[in-house]
């Protein structure tokens, strides 16, 4: 899995359809006192911008509440049936790419 900082991100700002949004959906305050999460002070060699007195490992969730949680919001952001005519769009593109290659085992 690659993780993109948000710095990293603006770079493609100039390729995408309007300055790129980020919101916080893993390890939130709420989620911390929910989960019990550990907490520890930042380290001084930590060079990232933090306003906090102290730091939590996304890692520290539960793969299943992490992936939970992550899935509820990417499908908040997401419309259906968008969603829906993508992958009948794939069906068909899958069909057609079958016929095409099944001809070429003939030749």
């Amino acid at each position: 899995m690659v993780i993109l900082t948000a710095s990293e991100l603006r770079g493609f700002e100039p390729h995408a359809r309007g300055a790129p949004e980020f919101e916080r959906v893993a390890v939130t305050p709420e989620q911390i006192a929910a989960h019990h999460l550990p907490t520890a002070p930042p380290k001084a060699t930590d060079r990232r911008s933090f306003t906090g007195t102290a730091t939590t490992q996304a890692e520290a969730l539960p793969p299943d509440i992490l992936a939970g949680i992550v899935r509820a919001a990417i499908e908040a952001h997401r419309d259906p049936e968008v969603h829906r005519r993508v992958l009948t769009r794939e069906d068909v593109e899958r069909v057609a790419i079958r016929r095409r290659l099944s001809g070429l085992e003939q030749v």
